[in-house]
């Protein structure tokens, strides 16, 4: 009686729930508030995973823990009435390649007290805005740059960069096992469906707590495959739009008694924006270029199809094993990117054109995960097998390294023991992970050996500051050992504040094409008569150092503005040497272009990103200030990925220093809308001036029925048809003089172009 009488004095009751991601309860995890002045309150979820804690007016602190599981936390929150909060909390073997557990209080995502930088986009997020391919919502994010070594078609690869010029210092995931091409360290995401996933995890620098070791230096991009869930959902969907477009989606989740489910299937269909018939100058006299044409169809057509299936089998709330194939196929006629006009102002069928004619690029994808933990002493094991193929063919022949067929095999075995603490957690573990990459044009198979170790540690000394270390260790076949370490902590200035700080350091390690040597004879050459495409076996990997400074602060329940600064150091990077001063004819034998360590490089920047949320609206205003040159480089070398000549203390070619992203959604009695639009500034991809694009959509639900219109590049910016060589904004840097030597100028670049203003229906069913 005491007792009852006691609660009832209280002013507050705290409930909710708290849940795996699928939305199954969690029973027996513990909820403990602890308050500022240091008591604290504890529960126990019930077999629904409920909680019900009563306190006295005053700030808390409130922590989750269950066996098996991240420890989640939402930290100095106010209690001045009754308060629900909705806690999602992750499992030791989440697909996360940095574990971040989701809370909400009264219906509101919490403030972020990671110690690095991340921006979740969801499924949600991304349907209301139309969006049909994961790239279109990714290209919001201003800390993310895209490269178009093939041009601006949506037939032509995209690839996507972290905080600097290199795509191969970017991880990029599906569900934490690592898709980067073997062939170019990257990934081309162009075609990758919404359909399939549910969110985008972007996690930005280098972070204590990631899970895959540490070859990355800008950060990684994690793709979350479609999770199973409670109760039974599913989706059809069907779409048409301009230029010959369609799409057809199915999706369905659910769990039947132990075995939870999710599978999707995509067909997505483009005839393009380029349909036409032209003439294609062949064999060209020296008085007369097009003297011998013959006719070329140009086209951007796309034919893509992607599936997916996830399973879960629950042992018990602490011990699963989950079950993920993945696939995606797609063919694109590439011939409108690699061929260009004679004449720029004659584009039109029947015109004339120049360049390797016929092409057509097919990227197949195989992804296989099998993942699960179970409890082993104190703590949970956590185990992994995962296996992928990415498989690169090109009828024809393109301008880039990435029209090259190839095949890229990987393989991970990868263990781990993770434990919970009161006040922290410890894990530590690893992976083998076997790789090799067979080429057309290379004798042979190139392949190396991975291990991989880590120790990782989260210490939370007090109830307002949060403390993470890493220790990773590397092996490769290819190259030898690699140690590195990370640590980051968050403090609670205020209630409502919180300010984080993190170091660490990361490697790239060079392709395995890049080690090749080839005999010269086999090696293409330029206008120069320089062998181009040749490797360099004594190559070591690119080292970094990156210090970041974050800040985050709540206006109120609906307000929120995160602010972070970072610069990275990189020493000894990848870079093309070039032999100045070589002409024609060739030396015998001729001179080399190859890879070579050389010089520093700095990137550096900030972010700043704020965000509002209602009942019914949401905004997203994001900018971020990309800052990246090179130090004591030569005049002889260049970058692989833009190919610009590198000038010391100059921005590297296509990565603008400024962009800046705005997203506005809203959705009330079953209208809903959404606006996307992206800024980039002057040096971007497309070697354009600043431009910006917007995308929209609008739509009605009706019961079962969702009719969506939406649009794409509404205001056609930088909108064409074709690549125009030499009509770009020119870059300043070294340009080679008829005597060999070099002096400052402007480099010509090639004028990229988007595809312009198109518009898509879109009529769903949702069960």
């Amino acid at each position: 009686m005491h007792l009852i009488l006691a609660q009832l004095a209280l002013c507050c009751v705290v409930s909710g729930h708290v849940t795996t991601p699928a939305g199954t309860p969690l029973s027996a995890a513990v909820v403990t508030a602890v308050s500022s002045s240091g008591t604290t309150e504890q529960a126990v979820t019930g077999r629904d995973g409920s909680f019900s804690i009563h306190m006295e007016r005053g700030r808390y602190t409130l922590r989750v823990t269950a066996p098996g599981y991240v420890t989640t936390e939402v930290a100095a929150f106010a209690v001045t009435a009754n308060t629900a909060i909705e806690v999602e909390a992750e499992p030791f073997d989440s697909p996360s390649l940095r574990i971040i557990g989701n809370v909400r209080v009264n219906g509101t995502t919490v403030l972020s007290r990671a110690v690095v930088p991340n921006v979740l986009v969801t499924r949600a997020e991304m349907e209301r805005a139309g969006n049909s391919r994961i790239a279109q919502a990714l290209a919001v994010i201003p800390s993310l740059t895209f490269a178009r070594p093939d041009g601006g078609s949506d037939a032509a690869a995209s690839l996507i960069a972290l905080r600097g010029p290199d795509p191969s210092e970017t991880l990029v995931a599906l569900d934490g096992q690592i898709l980067n091409d073997g062939n170019t360290g990257d990934l081309d995401i162009a075609r990758f469906p919404v359909a399939a996933f549910s969110n985008i995890l972007v996690t930005e620098g280098l972070g204590p707590a990631d899970t895959e070791g540490s070859n990355t230096i800008g950060g990684a991009v994690n793709i979350i495959s479609l999770r199973p869930t409670r109760d039974p959902h599913s989706a059809l969907s069907f779409s048409l739009g301009s230029f010959g477009s369609s799409e057809g989606w199915l999706n369905s989740t659910g769990t039947a008694g132990r075995l939870g489910y999710a599978f999707a299937f995509d067909d997505q269909q483009e005839r393009g924006y380029v349909n036409q018939d032209n003439l294609l100058c062949v064999d060209p006299a020296p008085d007369d270029p097009c003297a011998t044409t013959q006719a070329i169809h140009l086209g951007s057509a796309v034919s893509s199809r992607a599936a997916l299936g996830a399973f879960t089998w629950t042992f018990s709330p602490n011990a699963a094993a989950n079950l993920r194939i993945f696939s995606l196929g797609n063919t694109r006629d590439e011939s409108a990117s690699f061929n260009t006009p004679v004449d720029p102002a004659a584009q039109n069928a029947g015109d004339l054109f120049i360049g390797p004619g016929p092409a057509t690029y097919a990227q197949t994808i195989r992804a296989y995960d099998l993942r699960g933990q179970a409890p082993l002493g104190a703590g949970s094991l956590v185990y992994e097998f995962s296996a992928s193929n990415n498989d690169v063919g090109l009828n024809g022949s393109g301008p880039s390294p990435y029209d090259i067929s190839h095949r890229d095999k990987r393989q991970t075995y990868a263990l781990s023991w993770e434990r919970n603490f009161a006040n922290g957690s410890l894990a530590f573990g690893g992976y083998v992970r076997p790789e090799s990459l067979t080429e057309d044009g290379v004798d042979g198979r190139q392949a190396q050996m991975i291990h991989s170790y880590f120790v990782r540690t989260t210490i939370e000394p007090s109830a307002k500051i949060r403390l993470q270390a890493g220790l990773f260790a590397s092996r490769y076949s290819t190259f030898g050992t690699n140690l590195d370490g990370r640590f980051g902590a968050s403090f609670d200035i205020t209630p409502s504040s919180v300010i984080r700080a993190s170091i660490g350091t990361g490697f790239r390690a060079p392709l395995l094409i890049e080690r090749v040597v080839f005999p010269p004879d086999e090696l293409p050459q330029d206008a120069n008569c320089v062998a181009l495409g040749q490797g360099n076996a004594d190559l070591h990997p690119e080292h970094a150092t990156e210090y970041e400074l974050g800040y985050a602060h709540r206006f109120n329940d609906k307000t929120n503005i995160d602010v972070a600064a970072y610069r990275t150091n990189l020493r000894d990077p990848i870079e093309n040497f070039y032999p100045l001063g070589a002409s024609c004819p060739a030396t015998e034998p001729p001179a080399q272009s190859f890879p070579i360590n050389v010089g520093n490089v700095v990137y550096q920047g900030a972010e700043i990103r704020l965000t509002h949320r209602t009942d019914h609206l949401f905004i997203d205003a994001r900018y971020g200030l990309n800052v990246a040159y090179p130090l004591h480089f030569p005049g002889s070398v260049s970058n692989p990925t833009s190919g610009g000549n590198l000038v010391a203390n100059q921005q590297f070619l296509n990565i603008p220093q400024q962009q800046a992203g705005l997203g506005v959604a809203y959705d009330n009695l079953g209208w809903h809308a959404a606006v996307q639009t992206y800024l980039r500034g002057r040096n971007n991809e497309l070697n354009q001036g600043p431009f910006a694009v917007l995308n929209a959509a609008v739509g009605k639900r009706s019961g079962p029925l969702d009719i969506t219109l939406a649009g794409t590049n509404l205001t056609g910016a930088v909108a064409g048809k074709f690549t125009l060589p030499g009509m770009g904004t020119p870059y300043r840097g070294l340009v080679q003089q008829p005597d060999g030597s070099t002096a400052f100028g402007n480099l010509p670049t090639d004028a990229l172009f988007l595809q312009p203003a198109g518009v898509r229906i879109i009529v769903t069913l949702r069960r």
